[in-house]
């Protein structure tokens, strides 16, 4: 179930689009919904390979390319949203399994939107530590 502040909110509904446009592997969608500046950081552990500082739009597609090499997504599920000016808030649970190593893992996160007028000018990705041991040998 997905609670919102309000049902009508666009930019809610905007992440929603990003988050299917993920879901169908569709990049280029996520990336004409961001501006050329974007902040885009992981703060996860370094040892996941999305982890850390993707800004700009041009280095954002190596933040999905470096998802898209190194696991198989089992399960990305937005649970809830929280709306305040030009910032969402969502919160989910994400399921892998890690190519090299073979183990699955899941675990919860909480990404912060900011938008500039209709696009997105900042996300921020923080997640419970429940991935890291799946990448170790």
């Amino acid at each position: 179930m997905v609670n919102m502040t309000t049902a009508t909110d666009t930019h809610v509904q905007f992440i929603q689009s990003l988050y299917a446009a993920f879901s169908r592997g569709d990049v280029q969608t996520i990336l004409d919904g961001l501006t050329p500046d974007v902040h885009w950081h992981s703060y996860i552990e370094p040892v996941i390979p999305w982890s850390g500082d993707f800004s700009t739009q041009a280095q954002v597609p190596k933040f999905f390319q470096a998802i898209s090499e190194n696991v198989d997504v089992l399960g990305f599920e937005p649970t809830e949203f929280v709306s305040e000016g030009d910032t969402i808030v969502s919160f989910g649970e994400f399921s892998c399994r890690v190519r090299s190593t073979g183990k699955s893992a899941t675990t919860k996160w909480v990404f912060i939107w900011k938008f500039r007028g209709d696009k997105v000018c900042s996300y921020e990705h923080f997640q419970s530590p429940g991935l890291a041991p799946a990448f170790t040998v």
